[in-house]
């Protein structure tokens, strides 16, 4: 590769990928001399059921950025891919593009189960293209040869080892409990899916009277989903909380004490009266008549059991909300359930796969269980118990796949009862790096909560569940390996080979050691959050799982708190059986929204499709901003606008600088291997300015090492930003740039040690910024330096601790300060910084003097003055800094001013006359008499008024010929005084230094005496400040004539203070 005089970072891209294509970067790693410590990376795979977005991107980067780092940190990382094939979401997306649009329906034939799982197989292929041609043009080293695939048989197999571990461990159980149940998918989910999904709806508020069986009264119930009333076993109050009971008319209700008033607000009722008021546990046990017993048959004959149709006391109920009874449906309550199990209630679930009602529910039969909440206030209206209908908005549930709102319902399903782990999975997770506290706490919460993960899926396209039952004695086999069905069957239709999926292990024939008769799978899959959750035992060989997990890092987005973190670390612990995460540490990535701060969805058309993003913007530049832009935690605002903008300036000025150096040192002859940064200690030829930067460097390769082993990338990009703008273009090459111009042959060494200090900087910053941008660092490297065969078998650069100069630091520090607030001055005055002038004067807090006079010259040459004073103040501030100024001699005028707030008791009705006698009063008589007395004293009309220093408001002005600026303690003071001949003579050096550099990159030898210098689109100020300087100028830049016209062919566009222009050699 060579470096080309355009910076084009496309053309970078495509260069430095050709390049690539011929290396085989691993084997390089494996065979490199290095000492690499052999780590572990699992992939957390991204689901083949779409294409890459933004978002995805970003998630993407933070992987190859830290394989990047850790290969450059010697580290040899097994970095392979993995992709997440199986389950709800593939299914769903491979029944769309087959048309498939009933969903779920357990009567399908072979064929169509062979057709769907085609569909699946086909869906992946399709996705996992786009996604690898994504990972490609992106630059990610994720190994595809090595990939895992959750629906391979090989990952099936190993999955089921975990899943017997979980048996035997007594975690894993099958029985009946409440769910959430996707409507649409027709499957269960599990409580980490359930949290994945709410947005606000508008639910039914309904209030409704039931009648105690042996008293005259009336219990007022509230629910938002009066389907549940078909299901309805229990009326629940809270033990400890009061209850009242109200004459309203002819009747008595029973209402929660703090729910009173805004009841009988609501129903407008003013006439009623509290007769007496018990505790919610004094109501346990009553009987009370459920009002639709007559419209369903089987619920009338459950009702009939003493324990059914109760009041029960639970802490669990809230008093707060509705009328603080709420019925309990335990078919369709969690909470519900667990207490109809607790106190021995019979469960009544008339409900089907589709979420309607079986004939059970009498009347309600074949309805959508939803639909059925308006027929079901109808009823309770026409029986006379309607209290009150009306809507309540709320967060609710719905399917993180369709969207669909999920309903609850009581279903025989496999869990993993977490309680069984005790403390081990709460242990193990505290014992992981988060990197940041507000994914820590936020995951540790939910692992304590400890809910039973529901496994199963009432799907086809999964891991399936290996467990057969005896359709006769109910016999159970647990088979967990193929070996195990191929040793249990009595026939393998499909042959001892069989696919590990539907259909082909439903028609494994087994028959039962018990009774003979025929055993049936158990038609359910494995939720697709178990089979990445398996990924790194179920990706790896026993011998790799032992020796690699934990592995030291692990990342995916903050939603995955819920995801793949979660059951990950819940999986290794069941399968160890104790408190052990796969993961040492986990990164939780913020998502990526819009520029607006949107999330982004199809609806909306606010997408960020990858493929497009990376064909229309350079790839460096992307990778670069998502880094840059904001701390991973943090969600990010993309914006094309802002990525053209910081970030673009960033690389374009890491490639300018390359170019800056190749050009000057290859015309000076430099040797890279020869002139070294040691040599130029050892032999003294280091300036103030070359210690300082190398300094800077040594902190800027700490901060990035340390940030980047802390996943503060931003603070790691930033440094970088901070070393390559702010120190090394914009004061380092200023400052070195007129000794690289000089031909002097008795200044070559100081020349060679800049290129030293420069080859040196920018090494380590193709290094620092090669995990961010990769192919403009390889590019960089590859055209300056080419040491080793890629970038990324170089050595992480170690900070240099006797490179590291505090006090040279401070002095620049202060120094910089001081140029920036002169050029403020400078500014006030209407004056071009490329202006000299005669004086500058630098105040200083009390102690600094010494370290800005360490580089009076180099301060003088930036200020760009004949002469530069430097003056310490020990007060910064009112009367005494104005004295301390007047008393160095500062060309300062006195200003006072009146602090009127609190000279209005002292004045009282004279305010007005003192104020014009103030106005003729000389300032410097004032600051005098405060500083001799502590005060002055106004005459007003006879009355003395006498006012303090608190009274007054005391600073300085600069005299005629002046200017100044104040920052914090620092002032910078500028005569204004213009002399035109110093500033002809700035203008025709800044002029020939240009037009010398111009020469150098056009490859003209400094003997050669060319014929023409051209400039153009100066403005008149300056030409008539050339205007008998041009021969002075010509023989500067060794041209027989120097003209302002256009006179030749090929023009550099340049700038003097910001001022455009254009200039040529010829």
């Amino acid at each position: 590769m060579e470096l080309v005089n355009e910076f084009n970072l496309k053309k970078i891209e495509e260069t430095t990928k050709e390049y690539l294509s011929k290396l085989d970067l691993q084997k390089l790693i494996n065979e490199s001399a290095d000492k690499r410590e052999k780590i572990m990376f699992i992939e957390g795979p991204p689901t083949l059921n779409g294409e890459p977005h933004a978002g995805h991107l970003r998630g993407r980067v933070f992987k190859d950025l830290w394989y990047r780092f850790n290969t450059l940190d010697s580290k040899n990382v097994t970095f392979n891919a993995g992709w997440d094939t199986q389950g709800l979401p593939v299914e769903l997306q491979a029944e769309k593009e087959l048309g498939i649009k009933n969903g779920r329906k357990e009567d399908r034939t072979e064929q169509e189960i062979k057709d769907l799982v085609a569909g699946c197989k086909k869906t992946i292929k399709k996705y996992w293209k786009k996604w690898m041609q994504v990972d490609k043009d992106l630059g990610v080293s994720l190994n595809q040869d090595n990939a895992y695939w959750t629906y391979k048989d090989e990952f099936i197999e190993r999955e089921w080892k975990l899943l017997k571990r979980a048996y035997e461990n007594g975690v894993l159980t099958e029985g009946k409990r409440v769910v959430a149940y996707c409507p649409q998918c027709l499957t269960s989910l599990s409580h980490s899916e359930v949290n994945q999904g709410y947005h606000k709806v508008s639910d039914p508020s309904l209030f409704y009277k039931v009648k105690l069986r042996d008293e005259d009264k009336f219990l007022i119930v509230w629910t938002t989903m009066p389907f549940t009333l078909v299901t309805d076993a229990m009326i629940g109050t809270n033990p400890k909380e009061e209850y009242v009971e109200v004459k309203v008319e002819n009747e008595i209700w029973i209402v929660g004490k703090i729910r009173l008033e805004e009841l009988m607000q609501m129903k407008k009722i003013e006439d009623y009266q509290v007769l007496k008021t018990v505790l919610g546990s004094e109501l346990e046990g009553k009987k009370y008549i459920h009002p639709l017993l007559d419209q369903i048959p089987e619920l009338a004959e459950l009702a009939k059991k003493d324990n059914y149709h109760v009041v029960v006391s639970e802490n669990f109920v809230d008093v707060n909300t509705g009328s603080g009874l709420v019925h309990l449906s335990p078919a369709n309550g969690e909470d519900d359930y667990n207490i109809a199990v607790k106190r021995k209630v019979d469960i009544f679930s008339p409900i089907d796969d589709r979420v309607n009602f079986t004939d059970s529910a009498g009347q309600y039969s074949g309805q959508f269980v939803r639909d059925a909440d308006e027929k079901v206030v109808e009823s309770v209206k026409q029986k006379g118990a309607l209290i009150r209908i009306g809507t309540i908005n709320h967060d609710y549930p719905s399917c993180w796949r369709c969207g669909k709102d999920l309903v609850w319902l009581a279903r025989r399903e496999y869990f993993y009862m977490l309680d069984k782990l005790g403390d081990k999975a709460i242990t193990a997770a505290k014992n992981v790096e988060y990197f940041f506290e507000q994914p820590k706490n936020r995951f540790l919460e939910i692992i304590k909560e400890k809910h039973p993960w529901c496994i199963s899926r009432e799907r086809f396209w999964g891991c399936p569940l290996p467990i057969w039952k005896c359709t006769e004695c109910k016999n159970i086999e647990r088979l967990f390996s193929r070996k195990e069905i191929v040793d249990a069957a009595d026939d393998l239709p499909d042959g001892p080979d069989f696919e590990l999926h539907r259909p082909w292990i439903d028609n494994v024939s087994i028959k039962c050691k018990k009774c003979d008769a025929k055993m049936q799978r158990e038609k359910f899959v494995l939720d697709t959050w178990h089979n990445s959750g398996a990924a790194p035992f179920a990706s790896l060989s026993d011998d790799e799982y032992k020796k690699t997990i934990p592995a030291p890092f692990f990342t995916e987005g903050i939603d995955q708190t819920r995801g793949w973190a979660y059951t990950l670390l819940i999986e290794n612990v069941i399968l160890n059986n104790t408190d052990t995460s796969p993961y040492n540490s986990f990164l939780f990535q913020g998502h990526v929204l819009d520029d607006k701060g949107n999330k982004m969805s199809k609806s909306t058309g606010n997408v960020l499709d990858a493929s497009d993003l990376l064909a229309k913007y350079p790839v460096d530049l992307v990778r670069f901003y998502f880094m840059w832009k904001s701390s991973p935690i943090e969600t990010l605002n993309f914006s094309t606008k802002e990525l053209m903008s910081r970030p673009y300036q960033i690389l374009s000025t890491l490639f300018h600088i390359h170019l800056y150096f190749k050009q000057n040192s290859e015309y000076d002859k430099f040797d890279i291997n020869k002139t070294t940064i040691d040599w130029a200690k050892n032999n003294g030829l280091l300036d103030h300015v070359d210690v300082w930067l190398l300094s800077k460097l040594q902190k800027t390769i700490q901060m990035c090492t340390e940030s980047n082993k802390n996943c503060k990338f931003h603070e790691s990009a930033k440094a970088i930003e901070d070393f390559l703008i702010n120190s090394l273009s914009q004061i380092y090459i200023p400052m070195t740039k007129q000794q690289l111009w000089d031909d002097d042959e008795t200044k070559k060494d100081k020349r060679h040690v800049i290129y030293a200090i420069l080859a040196n900087a920018l090494k380590n910053l193709d290094v620092l910024i090669h995990p961010f941008s990769p192919f403009t660092s390889e590019y960089l490297y590859q055209t300056i330096f080419e040491h080793k065969k890629s970038i990324l078998l170089e050595l992480w650069p170690k900070p240099v601790s006797s490179l590291i100069n505090e006090s040279i630091e401070e002095s620049f520090d202060l120094m910089i300060d001081a140029v920036s607030v002169s050029a403020a001055a400078r500014m006030k005055a209407k004056l071009k910084r490329r202006w000299p002038l005669n004086q500058a004067i630098i105040c200083v807090e009390k102690g600094e003097r010494k370290k800005i006079e360490l580089l009076s010259d180099l301060l003088r040459s930036q200020l760009n003055v004949e002469e530069c004073k430097i003056i310490e103040l020990e007060n910064h501030v009112g009367i005494a800094e104005l004295l301390e100024m007047k008393k160095a001699g500062l060309p300062v005028i006195t200003k006072v001013e009146l602090e009127r707030k609190g000279i209005g008791p002292k004045a009282k009705q004279q305010m007005g006359k003192l104020l014009e006698i103030f106005a003729s009063t000389d300032p410097e008589e004032i600051v005098q008499n405060l500083d001799k007395n502590g005060s002055f004293t106004f005459d007003v009309d006879g009355n003395k008024i006498s006012l303090d220093n608190d009274d007054f408001i005391v600073d300085f002005d600069i005299q005629e010929g002046f200017a100044y600026s104040k920052r914090n303690n620092l002032i910078g003071i500028i005569s204004t005084t213009r002399n035109e001949e110093l500033m002809a003579k700035g203008l025709v050096k800044d002029l020939a230094r240009r037009l010398q550099s111009l020469r150098k990159e056009r490859g003209y030898n400094p003997t050669d005496i060319l014929n023409t210098a051209s400039v153009l689109d100066l403005d008149q100020e300056s030409l008539d400040m050339l205007k008998d300087k041009t021969k002075e100028l010509a023989f500067l830049v060794r041209v027989k004539q120097v003209n302002f016209t256009h006179t030749c062919k090929e023009y550099k566009d340049d700038d003097i203070d910001g001022q455009k222009i254009k200039i040529s050699v010829e």
